[in-house]
């Protein structure tokens, strides 16, 4: 890979965890049958997110792990 398409790929991904982050804040409001159903799963997906697919970029190519610490929501 080459670094535009790390970069891409990380904002990419970034960008979906900030709509799993969204989705989690509805399902937080649903009733507990719907909650029951969808929260679990979406915690499966934003921990596979983060701690397989980033985690494994970021190990890879750790510039771009301090590239991310500023990050804040999906660009314009």
């Amino acid at each position: 890979m080459d670094a535009t398409q790390t970069t891409e790929i990380r904002t990419l991904l970034l960008q979906a965890a900030d709509a799993i982050d969204r989705a989690n804040a509805i399902v937080s409001t649903l009733d507990s049958d719907d909650r029951a159903l969808l929260a679990a799963p979406l915690d499966e997906i934003s921990s596979a997110l983060h701690f397989k697919l980033l985690q494994k970029l970021y190990l890879r190519y750790p510039g771009l792990a301090e590239e991310s610490e500023g990050w804040g929501g999906a660009a314009a």
